[in-house]
């Protein structure tokens, strides 16, 4: 069973074709089952930004328990963080030589720590 799960620059469109099922509707059932960061660059779909994007309204809303264990799941709940700045990828695979990626790469990975860390 999966506790959580951490996603950098998101893309949903691929589960239309390989479950046959609206994106939206795998993001839903994901965000009712566990906690969810994911992590949007600003040319991923709108609906993944916040506040307004659809997806990203259903993961910030979602109500998660810590299943009684003392400080786990209590600092950080589920949400989607945008970096307007960067292009789809650019945690796995930007150019850090490049100042604004290699930082907001750094904080998207010490953000998933943290929430890694809260949730498991």
């Amino acid at each position: 069973n999966f506790k959580c799960g951490v996603g950098f620059h998101p893309s949903l469109v691929i589960e239309d074709m390989a479950f046959e099922m609206d994106h939206r509707n795998i993001a839903r059932l994901a965000a009712e089952r566990m906690p969810l960061l994911l992590c949007v660059a600003g040319n991923d779909h709108d609906n993944l930004k916040p506040p307004d994007g659809e997806v990203a309204r259903m993961i910030s809303s979602s109500k998660h328990s810590n299943d009684g264990a003392e400080g786990v799941g209590t600092k950080q709940q589920p949400k989607c963080v945008d970096f307007p700045d960067q292009k789809h990828g650019w945690v796995s695979r930007g150019d850090a030589s490049i100042e604004k990626v290699r930082e907001d790469a750094d904080k998207a990975l010490k953000m998933s720590t943290e929430f890694l860390l809260d949730w498991l």
